[in-house]
């Protein structure tokens, strides 16, 4: 995955072959197939594997799901790697990135949104794609302009924001 990942900043996702990325790995290109289907398997196991990393870091740092330590840490390993995630989030990630994390970041939404709505007047759906929208719209601001400002300053705002809506969604 590094030497992917590694080309695929490099020369982008069209551009890489099979032979490319064993030879960046040191390994036989059979090998890169015992593992992977092809190219798009790789990207596919790639992305998932920094969703994962990414929303593990995140639980590990909070009990709650919808709270301001969520953000932060969320903001704050955004930070830590940077590199990547503004690769993942750019058109070199092909798109798939930021289609996995909303889906995994609606998931979540969801989950919080249905077991602890007290507003009947709130519609899930709406609620979720909402919030997530919103979630997904300043990471993506957030990492494409180079973390224009501090972690905690992001979360503030966010959470200045979401106040109308986590008053309905969380127990305070």
């Amino acid at each position: 995955m590094k030497a992917f990942i590694d080309l695929l900043a490099e020369k982008g996702f069209e551009k890489i072959t099979i032979n490319d990325i064993a030879d960046r790995a040191n390994i036989n290109r059979g090998t890169v197939y015992l593992h992977y289907v092809d190219k798009f398997d790789l990207l596919d196991k790639c992305i998932e594997a920094y969703v994962e990393l990414l929303l593990h870091y995140c639980a590990n740092s909070t009990d709650t799901r919808l709270d301001a330590r969520a953000f932060q840490s969320l903001f704050e390993y955004l930070e830590e790697n940077f590199a990547i995630y503004k690769l993942l989030l750019s058109n070199e990630g092909v798109g798939f990135f930021r289609n996995r994390l909303y889906a995994t970041i609606a998931e979540t939404v969801t989950e919080v949104v249905v077991v602890k709505s007290e507003n009947s007047k709130l519609s899930h759906g709406v609620t979720t794609h909402f919030l997530t929208s919103g979630l997904i719209g300043v990471l993506e601001w957030w990492v494409h302009n180079s973390i224009p400002c501090s972690a905690q300053e992001a979360t503030e705002q966010l959470m200045f924001l979401l106040e109308p809506y986590t008053k309905h969604l969380v127990k305070q």
